[in-house]
């Protein structure tokens, strides 16, 4: 079992927009919280406490939280006597913005994915720190904690997380990395697929739920591949389709044999 920890924390004095790692440095920690995959604990440590934070930084297998690189890491590394860069890390804020091409909150994913609800932002963390809330901020902490937690299990079972669109207010999926295979693995086996010409079963992601769910299964003979995306004959639609190889949670080659299939008009008007 994987020793992982979650993270988050919060400050003493609210930043002014990411800025560069020494100004972060200096905004001081009010409160840390962690949750400890070894025993399943949720901790939080006040600034006088953080010495007892080093040695479970120093051993985890893999640090996660929700923008850690550019706030979290920079925020306690004047508070920690070994590089935090060195810690292996999971940032789920650049793994899903990267995948959706523009940022996205956590109280977003929480509320689509979860249906959990932050308990407040961080400005109102601040103003509990100044006024003396220490359990106002305590919980706070913690339910950031146990909701980025939350998400990323979610996304380690289900491969994708959830959002509201911004368009039209529909909840869509994102494919996430910590759930998907090697995209190369999946290159690996179309290749495979195509140079055999053998057809093919996917396990694909799609960007919104139709009634069947966000996950679905497809046999499907390839017809091109396009950069990221594939065109194949879907058995289930009987007609040719596009999919996008980073929604493809996982490829099977069928021992099967592909056939001439016609070709749907709509693909060339």
């Amino acid at each position: 079992m994987r020793n992982e920890v979650v993270l988050d924390l919060e400050t003493k004095r609210a930043p002014q927009g990411w800025g560069a790692r020494e100004e972060l440095g200096g905004l001081g920690i009010s409160v840390v919280g962690v949750w400890t995959s070894a025993d399943d604990q949720f901790r939080i440590y006040r600034e006088d406490a953080l010495l007892e934070l080093e040695p479970i930084l120093r051993n985890t297998d893999r640090l996660i939280g929700f923008a850690i690189h550019k706030f979290d890491l920079p925020v306690l590394q004047p508070y920690v006597h070994f590089d935090l860069r060195e810690v292996p890390t999971l940032d789920m804020f650049e793994d899903v913005s990267e995948r959706l091409g523009h940022r996205i909150s956590l109280a977003s994913l929480a509320k689509a994915t979860l249906g959990a609800a932050k308990l407040g932002h961080g400005l109102e963390a601040v103003g509990w720190y100044h006024q003396g809330e220490w359990e106002k901020l305590e919980k706070y902490c913690t339910q950031d904690v146990r909701i980025t937690r939350d998400l990323y299990h979610f996304g380690q079972e289900h491969r994708h997380l959830l959002f509201e669109s911004f368009v039209d207010r529909g909840i869509v999926s994102v494919p996430v990395s910590w759930g998907m295979p090697d995209v190369t693995d999946i290159r690996a086996t179309i290749d495979r697929a195509i140079a055999e010409q053998k057809a093919m079963e996917i396990d694909y992601i799609s960007r919104e739920n139709a009634g069947q769910g966000f996950v679905k299964t497809r046999k499907i003979e390839l017809k091109a591949v396009r950069g990221d995306e594939i065109d194949a004959y879907d058995h289930l639609r009987q007609d040719v389709r596009m999919f996008r190889i980073g929604r493809i949670a996982g490829a099977r080659i069928l021992d099967e044999r592909i056939r001439p299939r016609p070709v749907a008009q709509s693909l060339f008007s």
